[in-house]
């Protein structure tokens, strides 16, 4: 017998759907509400959820630029410390090279003039007598004094001297004595005059670079 045979007949049918809501109205809408209720708190959670979450996003990112902004400036001020050390060290540098070259323009121009000249003079007898002398040398801001001619030698500083005697006078033998002399460039007899008291005779001795004072000491001395 089928379920439609049995309902006709007025027999109980389990399991079938029942035809009649027997439910209030109110009980129904309440229901709903509540269930609408409870998607709109489960709506706001998710929205608040959704705002703490993209707050705190924001506030780790804005942290990790604030950490990476603040390494970029040490590494920034390093940078500057550096290029400051190094620009003192280029600037002591060049104080530095500037001393040296300003050393090495006085070395190359003081002369030992008493020195230099002492055993020159000592080669003359007591007969010979200097009347005058005339110094020059090397001067820094002045242009070198160079050689005289194709066969003279170099030299740093050069003195003229003229030299009275009441005999004729024998300046080969002087000459010959200078060479011996370690400072000794060159010399050359300029003029041989008679006087009436006597001899006027002028000469110029060239000084080589053994004459120069050195008191800053050589370029490797002055470069330590």
């Amino acid at each position: 017998m089928s379920r439609r045979d049995q309902r006709e007949q007025g027999a109980l049918v389990y399991g079938a759907v029942p035809r009649a809501n027997l439910m209030p109205p109110e009980v129904a809408l309440r229901r709903k509400e509540k269930a609408r209720r409870r998607g709109l708190i489960a709506a706001s959670l998710a929205v608040v959820l959704v705002t703490i979450a993209g707050v705190a996003g924001a506030f780790f990112y804005a942290a990790a630029a604030e950490a990476r902004l603040a390494n970029e400036r040490r590494i920034t001020d390093e940078l500057l410390a550096t290029q400051l050390e190094f620009t003192e060290v280029t600037l002591v540098r060049g104080q530095l090279q500037s001393i040296t070259e300003v050393r090495e323009q006085l070395a190359g121009a003081e002369v030992l003039w008493r020195e230099s000249l002492r055993p020159y003079v000592a080669v003359l007898t007591p007969a010979e007598v200097i009347e005058s002398m005339t110094f020059a040398s090397n001067s820094p801001a002045q242009p070198a004094l160079g050689t005289t001619g194709p066969l003279r030698a170099e030299r740093v500083a050069t003195v003229t001297m003229i030299v009275i005697t009441q005999t004729p006078p024998r300046p080969w033998l002087w000459y010959r004595e200078w060479e011996e002399i370690e400072t000794f460039a060159d010399a050359s007899i300029d003029s041989i005059t008679l006087l009436q008291t006597g001899y006027e005779t002028t000469v110029t001795i060239n000084l080589n670079e053994l004459a120069l004072s050195q008191r800053f000491g050589t370029d490797e001395e002055v470069t330590e």
